[in-house]
């Protein structure tokens, strides 16, 4: 009975760096789009791609643009909160047999984290080169939040009534994501025809990924357990200098008044060695913090530190957009000097647009979060070691969404407002919800504007998104990860049971400067 083996279960948190966002169904990074036009448009844009955002959104767009230079960041405000239950749908205790706030011992509310407002670049560049020929260059990550933290006590009034703290209920699913993904993407772009483009791009991604949550050492109890120091805090720690991908895309003009896009994604997984830190005999018998946790030992004797203990592998679904855009024209016609071929000015050449984006995101590629050890690996503080396989089970759902939005020119050359929203179906089963990413259904909203000031144009824009909660009544399917032989290495309870829920604001501003 007892520690045979320790495990630490890892994945790749909220993933982030302005641009592993972006205006395509929600692969599970994104929420869904970068770029400060696009934010205020409904994140519509395949079939508009005149900014050189186009470089990564859609790079047949470049070979229609001026040269230009595009800076822009999203300030985000993320809100997430957990409240766990068990089968019967009543509060958890934190464990230990130690009643809790709550009617059955746990937490009655909800458990929120606590993130930083995040502010997500993007910087991205267009050079045309001949009348048909153009390249461009973005450096961008996913449409997310920054680093995310979640208490891993909580406060807590005893029988006595005297103020302590007890184990957050959530901890055995995340404590802390600090994860980055950019992916810098070099893109060329080819006008077939004045009314035809394609495009076509090559994404060098960067990784960094720090992990944290609970795990426990012995499961004989089937329920949260800490007495006895039973718990292990674990922290994972990764870095992949090269996820390759491509982007695709085409953009058409088949009459005057309508435009065509079509975009598609494909990236390969984040895969790369692992380092671990475990730190055992982490909680005192009544639930607290244990400052001392060797008395009679070494210092640190219940650290393990391993810098290459494993590997991780995280699949990045593939992405596909079809946009369908409107734009009427104004009747004085173009006010832009001919650059080439062709060159596409919204703000100076139509009265309004109207597009709508069809969205497509593989995200079944994610059905366990792959983390496995190497043999043979001591866990100080316990009898154990740590097990080969911490796999997490996630068992994502394929999404389809529709993005609808347009902009209005208020005064031509100088000034256009613009507003749209999107919607996406469910990407997760609520019995493997996870607060690492919030896969419910999505609704937003959104609107901004732009002003032209001589050579460069000012963007601002604001953006809400609605997330369906995930509810699973407390009959969750992702169980702890444990260093119990005699439970296959897993909790005998689950640990996900109850409801997440999550809203985000956003606020963007960006600038574009062409020559």
């Amino acid at each position: 009975m007892g520690a045979r083996n320790l495990v630490v279960g890892a994945f790749v948190g909220s993933v982030l760096l302005g641009g592993a966002g972006v205006a395509r169904a929600s692969s599970g990074l994104d929420s869904p789009d970068n770029g400060v036009v696009q934010l205020g448009r409904g994140a519509t844009y395949v079939a508009r791609a005149d900014d050189p955002l186009a470089a990564y959104f859609n790079p047949a767009g470049l070979a229609f643009q001026k040269s230009g230079v595009h800076v822009g960041a999203h300030l985000m405000f993320m809100n997430t909160c957990f409240s766990r239950r068990d089968v019967n749908g009543q509060p958890v205790s934190p464990g230990g047999g130690i009643p809790g706030p709550g009617a059955a011992g746990g937490p009655s509310d909800p458990v929120c984290s606590d993130t930083s407002p995040f502010p997500n670049p993007q910087i991205a560049a267009n050079f045309r080169i001949t009348q048909k020929l153009a390249i461009g260059l973005s450096v961008m990550g996913p449409h997310g939040v920054g680093k995310i933290v979640w208490p891993e006590s909580i406060p807590y009034t005893n029988q006595l009534g005297l103020a302590t703290t007890q184990p957050a209920p959530q901890r055995h699913l995340l404590i802390e994501s600090d994860s980055l993904i950019f992916n810098p993407t070099l893109s060329v772009s080819y006008a077939i025809k004045d009314w035809l483009s394609v495009g076509a791009g090559f994404i060098w991604g960067v990784a960094s990924i720090d992990f944290v949550n609970f795990t426990e050492a012995t499961s004989q109890i089937p329920r949260d357990d800490f007495a006895g120091n039973q718990e292990v805090k674990s922290t994972l720690s990764a870095f992949d200098g090269f996820v390759p991908g491509v982007v695709v895309g085409v953009l058409a003009s088949p009459h005057k008044r309508l435009d065509l896009g079509a975009w598609f994604k494909w990236q390969d997984a984040i895969s790369t060695r692992t380092g671990v830190k475990l730190e055992s005999l982490y909680w005192r018998a009544g639930g607290q913090k244990n400052d001392n946790p060797c008395p009679a030992g070494p210092a640190n004797c219940n650290i393990t530190e391993d810098e290459d203990a494993g590997t991780l592998k995280f699949r990045i679904p593939l992405e596909a957009r079809l946009g369908f855009r409107y734009h009427h024209p104004l009747r004085a016609g173009s006010l832009v000097p001919k650059v080439g071929a062709k060159v596409r000015d919204p703000l100076a050449e139509d009265l309004f647009d109207i597009e709508v984006d069809f969205t497509y995101a593989h995200n079944s590629v994610v059905d366990n979060l792959e983390v496995r050890f190497d043999p043979g690996i001591r866990v100080n503080g316990t009898p154990g070691e740590i097990p080969q396989n911490a796999d997490i089970p996630h068992k994502w759902k394929n999404v389809f969404g529709v993005r609808f939005g347009g902009d209005f020119v208020v005064i031509p050359g100088f000034l256009a407002v613009r507003a749209g929203g999107f919607l996406e179906t469910n990407g997760q089963d609520p019995a493997y919800l996870n607060p690492d990413f919030h896969l419910g259904a999505r609704v937003g909203v959104g609107g901004g504007g732009s002003v032209r000031l001589g050579p460069v144009d000012v963007s601002l824009a604001y953006q809400h998104t609605f997330f369906e909660p995930l509810d699973n009544g407390g009959r969750g399917e992702v169980y702890g990860l444990s260093g119990d032989a005699t439970t296959n290495y897993r909790s005998p309870h689950n640990v996900n049971g109850g409801r997440l829920e999550s809203s985000l604001n956003e606020v963007a501003l960006g600038a574009t400067y062409r020559f």
